[in-house]
C-alpha cells in the first residue's frame, strides 16, 4: 500500500462525506486507503455516512469509545495504516483531483523531507497561512491579544506568521498546520508520531519540531492544492474567548509545547 489517509471525525456532519468523495475522485497510479478515526461523535449525520461508508469497505471506520483529542485521534488512525506514507487530513478539507499523485511523487523523489504540507485554499479562494516560523510564548501572547495589534508589536507577529512568505514557492519552513500534511511512515515511528500529551492545538508543530530534529526537512509545497472550510476556533473579542473551553485548551497546550521546547530542546 503506497499510501493511508486518515481523517479524523468529531461532529463534522456533512464534511467527512465531501472529504471522502473527493478522494475517491483522485487521479493516482497507487493503490491507498482511507482511515477515518471518529472520536466518539454524537452527530447523526456523519456517523450515518461513515458507518454506510464502511460497510461499503470504501473506509476503513475506527471508533474511539471517547474523545481522546487530535494527537491521540490520529495515532489512532496510524496503528490501522498499512501505507508507505501517511497524510493527516482534516474533515473540512478536500483534495483536487491531482494532489494525492503530485504529494507522494514529490516525497518519493526527496527521501529527505520528513513532513509535506500543500497549499490550502479557504473556499473563498484566499490563501490560507498555513506556515509558521518557530515562535516564543510572547509570540502567542501577542496573536491572541490586543497587543498584537499595536504598532510597536504589529511586525514581530507579521514575522511569526509569515506574512513575508511566498505562497507559490516550494520551500523549507518551521512549521505547517495539521490541517493536511504528509509524511513517511518510517519518519512518524521514528519520532514516535503525535505526542499525546497534548488534547488540542500544538501537537502539528510539535510533531514538526521532532521530524526537523531527527534530521528531516519541513517542506511547503504549493504544486498540490487543497480547498480548506475552515472556521477559527478562536474567532471573536479576547475577553469573550476567555469564557471558552477551546481559549483554555489552547492556553493548556502552549504551555506544555513552550516547556518542552525550551531552550529549543525536545
Amino acid at each position: 500500500m503506497k499510501l493511508s489517509v486518515i481523517i479524523l471525525n468529531y461532529n463534522h456532519k456533512y464534511f467527512p462525506r465531501m472529504a471522502v468523495e473527493a478522494l475517491e475522485k483522485s487521479g493516482v497510479d497507487f493503490p491507498f486507503e482511507i482511515i477515518v478515526v471518529d472520536n466518539a461523535s454524537r452527530d447523526e449525520v456523519s456517523m450515518g455516512f461513515l458507518e454506510k461508508a464502511h460497510s461499503e469497505k470504501r473506509i476503513v471506520l475506527v471508533k474511539s469509545p471517547r474523545n481522546v483529542g487530535f494527537g491521540r485521534g490520529n495515532n489512532l488512525g496510524v496503528e490501522h495504516a498499512k501505507g508507505k506514507y501517511l497524510f493527516f487530513h482534516n474533515p473540512d478539507v478536500t483534495v483536487e483531483p491531482d494532489s494525492l499523485q503530485k504529494m507522494v511523487d514529490y516525497m518519493e523523489r526527496h527521501p529527505d523531507i520528513g513532513i509535506l504540507g500543500p497549499k490550502l485554499l479557504y473556499s473563498s479562494g484566499k490563501v490560507q497561512e498555513s506556515c509558521r516560523r518557530n515562535m516564543t510564548l510572547g509570540d502567542q501572547i501577542l496573536k491572541r491579544t490586543f497587543l498584537g495589534r499595536l504598532p510597536f508589536f504589529k511586525h514581530r507577529v507579521s514575522k511569526y506568521l509569515m506574512k513575508d512568505f511566498d505562497h507559490d514557492k516550494i520551500q523549507d519552513v518551521d512549521l505547517i498546520t495539521g490541517a493536511a500534511m504528509m509524511m513517511p511512515r518510517t519518519v512518524y515511528d521514528k519520532v514516535g508520531g503525535f505526542d499525546s500529551r497534548y488534547f488540542l492545538f500544538m501537537e502539528d508543530f510539535d510533531l514538526c519540531r521532532m521530524v526537523k530534529k531527527a534530521g528531516y526537512r519541513v517542506v511547503y509545497f504549493p504544486e498540490a492544492v487543497l480547498m480548506h472550510y475552515h472556521k477559527r476556533l478562536s474567532d471573536g473579542s479576547f475577553l469573550k474567548s476567555l469564557t471558552r473551553k477551546v481559549f483554555w485548551l489552547h492556553v493548556s497546550s502552549a504551555l506544555k509545547y513552550f516547556w518542552k521546547w525550551k531552550g529549543g530542546k525536545g
